[in-house]
């Protein structure tokens, strides 16, 4: 029994370790204040593979308290921050995965809260 709760411990840390490590390495990243001044979004390159999709890390944050509400990983040839009705695109395609509705799901923010505990 104590094997096993050591295992998958451990098998814990290293996908935390694993999943975690590429948000801290991020680079070029781009902000945007959204329309009304409610939320600041913003985007990050994690990896630039010098193809047609390289990944990248899009974040909503509340504007006054500076906490994340919402966290999305995207590939894009080319992306960009739009504020559309209701919505955050953080590229010109519309896809589902793309898109954060503005006040976030309660979904988002119980994974943007997860990122944020799991942060080292």
């Amino acid at each position: 029994m104590k094997k096993s709760v050591i295992a998958i411990i451990a098998l814990a840390l290293i996908y935390y370790w694993i999943t975690h490590r590429a948000d801290s390495m991020a680079y070029d990243c781009v902000r945007s204040k959204s329309p009304d001044g409610r939320y600041v979004a913003e985007e990050c390159t994690l990896d630039w593979d010098h193809g047609d999709n390289p990944k990248y890390v899009g974040r909503l944050y509340d504007a006054v308290t500076g906490k994340m509400l919402a966290r999305r990983t995207l590939h894009a040839p080319d992306p960009e921050i739009l504020w559309v009705a209701n919505y955050l695109m953080f590229s010109g395609g519309g896809n589902d995965e793309d898109m954060i509705a503005l006040p976030p799901s309660l979904y988002d923010r119980i994974v943007a809260t997860y990122w944020q505990l799991t942060k080292w």
